[in-house]
């Protein structure tokens, strides 16, 4: 009947394979060490420097979720080893880093680009653009679009304003007074927003200041993703 090993004897075991381990680590065969390393642990479960190594060697292999886990482990044996909170910072970090690679590479397969660029707010971009159209889109970064709104705006206004203008002036003036003369003036303009050449103006401004504030918060809103809540 064979005698159990002593602790001493467990431990002087336990650091021979986790050295040979640490060798092979440095010769870039990671896989053997993680056996290694495994059957160290099968000796001694407490042991928090194997954990530990476990950890390295299996964020040396993009293992990250197996890597966070065994520098908790490792945490639990030994929580006044500081640098295993860096360990477990780091791991998540590259885990993080790795799915982010993978979403943006399933994008780019399917054709849907994920969106560069600084995060707009929809509301802020259809707010510029309700005041003034094309301000929205200067907000989004598309400056050259949004100063060409601007300036077809300004056009546009100018002209509908002239048009109005002219179309009133030329109405005969009525010689029964000044209150029939108003009232004509009223009627006059109504009637060039709804019909006449001024109309045609007008009805281009308001498709331009509706296209710009919808066009705008579109925009904004493919910058954004599920994530975001506030204001950017």
């Amino acid at each position: 009947m064979s005698e159990e090993p002593t602790r001493a004897e467990i431990q002087t075991k336990v650091r021979e394979l986790l050295g040979r381990a640490t060798l092979l680590r440095a010769r870039a065969n990671p896989e053997q060490a993680v056996e290694l390393v495994r059957q160290a642990l099968a000796l001694d479960r407490a042991n928090w420097e194997t954990h530990e190594l476990l950890g390295d060697l299996l964020l040396d292999t993009d293992r990250f979720d197996q890597a966070i886990q065994s520098y908790t482990r490792a945490r639990e044996f030994n929580e006044t080893r500081g640098v295993l909170e860096e360990k477990i910072g780091r791991a998540a970090l590259a885990r993080a880093a790795k799915r982010r690679s993978a979403e943006l590479s399933r994008a780019l397969l399917e054709g849907k680009a994920p969106p560069s660029g600084p995060r707009r707010n929809p509301a802020y971009a259809a707010l510029f653009s309700f005041f003034v159209p094309g301000l929205g889109q200067v907000y989004n970064g598309e400056v050259l679009k949004g100063l060409a709104m601007v300036i077809a705006y300004l056009i546009l206004f100018a002209l509908a304003g002239l048009t109005m203008r002219s179309e009133i002036a030329a109405r005969p003036v009525s010689p029964m007074g000044s209150l029939y003369g108003s009232q004509m003036d009223a009627e006059a303009l109504f009637s060039t927003l709804f019909g006449g050449v001024a109309a045609v103006w007008v009805g281009l401004l308001l498709v331009l200041w509706i296209f710009s504030i919808a066009e705008a918060a579109i925009r904004a809103s493919k910058t954004m993703t599920s994530d975001d809540t506030g204001l950017v």
